[in-house]
């Protein structure tokens, strides 16, 4: 049996092959280069003990760290790289409901199992699965960044058990009940809804508009980069009607404020109570927010609007989330019922 010796690892040939042999955290590791030529192993034995040198190996460093520094790294890392907005609702859910439940256990002991309770625990508080979804992929990424960590903080990540998201909103809003709704609202919130309802913009966005990115002339808005979701500018249009004129209302009751959308003058932001209030007056007690931004697209897209078009007034970036907002409704079956029997040409098929 040959045998060579290179500081803390040992190499030694059994028949044709060439071991190695090393210890790690007090354990002799016996391993086969699977090579009969003494370079490769002298190669492989390099390698492992370099790992070793940075503490890639063993357990040392693993074993202790628990999935509370693991989601302290993630919030220091949401800090660094996402939007202050993003990164605020991170901090939230990971010490309302993650760190809870994770943040004492050892990440090296994380099981599947264990992560199926937690969504069993929060389902039965009430909570959606797609909230879990969110939830279990935030805790994912805490792992992943403590896998890349120099030395790594996990060395394996368990399976994230995630479900499929069966409570995706459908609602919006009819023509007849655009109408009602705006009617029933006060009118220091009829020109959010206004113009959410025509536009799509996201709640957060419209919010954060200053009379100084409204331009009459032109007939546009622009939203800045630093205050949309993705982070991109964009522009959209003010339709003539009920669009512009509650707009200039909205102006021409500003009192001197610099937002768009106010309460006498004052940027406002909470308005749950009056629009519950209104939308039970108006017959859609069950209408989100939200809903007027699915509706805005399904109507860009009967209006004919292009798909890229829709999707820059909108402010998606994918166009997987813009087609979960084509939602088929009873007209647009009939539309196609329509269609459908209508009798062909004669002259011929579309092929």
């Amino acid at each position: 049996m040959g045998k060579a010796t290179y500081g803390a690892g040992t190499i030694f040939k059994r028949g044709r092959i060439w071991y190695l042999s090393y210890y790690v955290d007090g354990q002799q590791v016996v391993r086969s280069s699977r090579s009969a030529n003494v370079q490769d192993a002298k190669r492989l034995r390099d390698q492992i003990l370099g790992k070793k040198s940075r503490g890639e190996l063993g357990d040392s460093v693993t074993v202790n760290v628990t999935c509370g520094e693991l989601l302290d790294d993630l919030l220091e890392h949401a800090k660094a790289n996402i939007k202050a907005s993003t990164e605020k609702i991170w901090r939230f859910v990971v010490e309302a409901s993650i760190r809870p439940f994770f943040g004492h256990r050892k990440a090296a002991n994380l099981t599947t199992a264990l992560l199926k309770e937690y969504r069993r625990q929060r389902v039965a508080e009430g909570k959606s699965d797609s909230t879990c979804n969110r939830e279990l992929s935030m805790l994912r990424t805490a792992f992943n960044l403590g896998r890349k960590c120099t030395p790594p903080k996990v060395n394996t990540i368990p399976y994230f058990p995630m479900v499929a998201e069966t409570n995706v909103r459908q609602g919006f809003l009819t023509d007849e009940e655009y109408a009602r709704l705006r009617d029933a609202l006060p009118e220091y919130l009829r020109p959010l809804f206004v113009t959410a309802y025509f536009t799509g913009v996201r709640l957060g966005e419209l919010l954060s508009i200053e009379w100084r990115q409204v331009d009459w002339e032109q007939g546009f808005i622009t939203l800045e980069s630093e205050r949309t979701k993705s982070g991109h500018a964009r522009v959209v249009p003010i339709l003539e009607g009920d669009m512009e004129t509650w707009l200039r209302w909205s102006q021409k009751n500003a009192d001197g404020c610099e937002r768009v959308f106010h309460r006498d003058g004052i940027p406002f932001k909470e308005f749950r109570r009056s629009w519950q209030k209104a939308c039970e007056a108006a017959e859609v007690p069950a209408l989100k927010f939200h809903d007027l931004r699915r509706t805005a697209v399904r109507n860009m897209r009967r209006a004919g609007v292009a798909q890229v078009v829709r999707m820059r007034i909108s402010g998606h970036r994918t166009d997987s989330m813009e087609r979960r907002y084509n939602i088929v409704d009873i007209d647009d079956i009939k539309s196609a019922k329509a269609l459908m029997q209508k009798k062909p040409d004669k002259g011929g098929s579309d092929e």
